[in-house]
């Protein structure tokens, strides 16, 4: 018996069979395995490395390493898995390894219940650092702030400063804040603020999140908080240079406050919103802090300490001629707008952390003592007014309010003076424009006066300003070079100079083409 058909079940049967085949491949595509967003690793030692990376779903990382390029020499293989609970990030930890080693390994995900199903793989290397005692030639780079103020990955073009790094092939990067910017968006065309360089012809990779400043982010709401965190790292790590970059050279991760947002602190009950026009006093602003920071981790190739899990200062040593202290200025700071008197004992680094890293100055034997803080010393960053924040931002004043954190700093550089703990250069970035600051006086007033020097580097790719701010005064500090309205990093070496056979610690200023600064040069001979 023949049956008939309507012209509409026609069609329904057609499509039935013409997209079944699509329709089945875009389900087996969601169930693929693949890495997202590339590879690292990072704190390196001379003798273990942190190895990062993401999946896109519930999977076994596995990890293979070995000091060959073709992994014939003994490779090792390790796995852990990872989860919804770690965004599908994971961390393992490399040990026993030689020191002064290039090593290389291999990044493949599996699924947890079927080993044979695997996702693609990415190859990755890091140095590890010298033996102690070793005196070696060392290189680094180091700089912070990456899609700030809606100046984000270009479109067609991305982070391409990422790519100059590269080529240069540095030993490890010092990723020194302000990493991701959530308290800002990524629309098609950048929106400033507040005067900066222009850039009439940017377009931006759109960013499909909102700020975490926005009204819509209920900051009550744990789940919502950690879609926007994770939407903005998503974002900036999904860019192919700094992937690259990344697999090509370990890195040491910093936070500064856009991790979070805005001049935070860490210990506050509260923040009070009147910047961008957004409402003042919102309630829950420590979630803010606690997802930010856990977010900050879950990207970073960090082994979280075993009894403070959130905290970020750490050390590590690169044989006889480099210590590198990395500093957290957010986590224990009072608030920007607290006077600073002795009644107040305001703080910005903390005491637990300042005693820190003044028993790791006293006993350091190394030649060049490297103090990474994501906020400057020498260079004020004060905030005025109904519209503002208040208070200032860093050690720095420009001598025209109380509400600093100079006691502290003061102290701090007394005792260096006293101690006369040589070779100190601190880095800095956050204030986005490069710049060299000398600093020579007799701090704890015993009639020999005190040397060092603060380096400032970035913007990697954020707002420019058309101006730098000037030094502070109160402590003799005087520019040896500024420069502002470029994307910059700075390159770092300690070399042995054949003149007098001392590690010397040369740095240069490099733009996002690869160009050398006019008059960023320096080179210091070891004191």
């Amino acid at each position: 018996m023949i049956k008939y058909f309507s012209f509409s079940s026609i069609l329904l049967i057609f499509f039935i069979l013409f997209y079944s085949d699509s329709i089945s491949k875009s389900f087996e595509e969601e169930k693929n395995l693949f890495i997202t967003h590339g590879v690292a690793s990072g704190d390196v030692t001379k003798n273990s490395s942190i190895i990062w990376s993401k999946s896109n779903t519930d999977s076994i990382m596995n990890v293979k390493y070995d000091y060959n390029k073709d992994f014939s020499s003994n490779p090792q293989i390790m796995s852990i898995p990872v989860n919804e609970s770690t965004f599908f990030t994971g961390h393992i930890k490399l040990t026993n390894l030689i020191n002064s080693t290039t090593y290389y390994y291999q990044i493949w995900f599996t699924e947890s219940n079927n080993s044979s199903s695997s996702s693609n793989s990415v190859i990755g290397k890091f140095k590890t650092a010298p033996d102690d005692g070793q005196m070696d030639n060392i290189h680094f780079t180091m700089a912070g702030d990456l899609g700030g103020s809606t100046l984000c990955r270009q479109e067609g073009i991305g982070y391409p400063i990422f790519s100059i790094m590269n080529n240069i092939s540095p030993d490890f990067f010092i990723f020194n804040g302000d990493q991701i910017y959530a308290d800002n968006k990524c629309p098609l065309i950048p929106k400033f603020p507040f005067p900066v360089k222009n850039y009439p012809f940017w377009k931006n990779i759109k960013g499909e999140f909102k700020s975490i400043m926005d009204k819509e982010i209920n900051w009550e709401n744990i789940t919502q908080l950690n879609e926007a965190y994770l939407e903005h790292w998503k974002y900036n790590r999904a860019d192919p240079y700094l992937q690259t970059f990344l697999s090509n050279t370990s890195f040491y991760s910093q936070s500064d406050d856009h991790e979070v947002i805005n001049n935070y602190g860490g210990k506050w009950e509260n923040y009070s919103i009147s910047d961008y026009q957004y409402d003042r006093n919102r309630n829950n602003y420590p979630n803010l802090v606690n997802v930010g920071i856990d977010l900050f981790f879950k990207f970073s190739p960090i082994e979280r300490n075993q009894i403070e899990k959130d905290q970020i200062y750490r050390s590590f040593n690169w044989g006889k001629n480099l210590d590198l202290y990395l500093l957290d200025a957010h986590s224990y700071r009072s608030l920007n707008n607290l006077p600073d008197t002795r009644e107040n004992n305001k703080t910005l680094y903390g005491k637990e952390q300042i005693d820190w890293l003044k028993n790791k100055l006293l006993s350091s034997s190394s030649t060049w003592k490297i103090v990474s803080t994501p906020v400057p010393i020498t260079v004020p960053n004060c905030f005025y007014g109904p519209t503002k924040l208040g208070g200032c931002d860093n050690w720095a004043t420009n001598n025209k309010t109380n509400e600093t954190f100079v006691m502290e700093r003061n102290e701090f550089l007394k005792f260096l003076d006293k101690y006369n703990i040589k070779n100190v250069i601190f880095i800095a970035g956050d204030v986005h424009f490069a710049g060299t600051v000398n600093v020579t006086q007799d701090f704890d007033e015993d009639g020999d006066t005190f040397t060092f020097y603060e380096i400032i580097n970035g913007p990697l790719n954020a707002n420019t300003y058309n101006i730098t701010i000037p030094v502070d005064t109160t402590i003799n500090a005087k520019y040896l070079y500024n420069e502002s309205t470029l994307f910059n990093f700075g390159n770092f070496k300690i070399e042995q100079d054949k003149s007098d056979t001392k590690f010397h610690f040369l740095y240069t200023a490099i733009d996002a083409n690869g160009r050398v600064r006019p008059n960023s040069d320096l080179n210091l001979i070891p004191q």
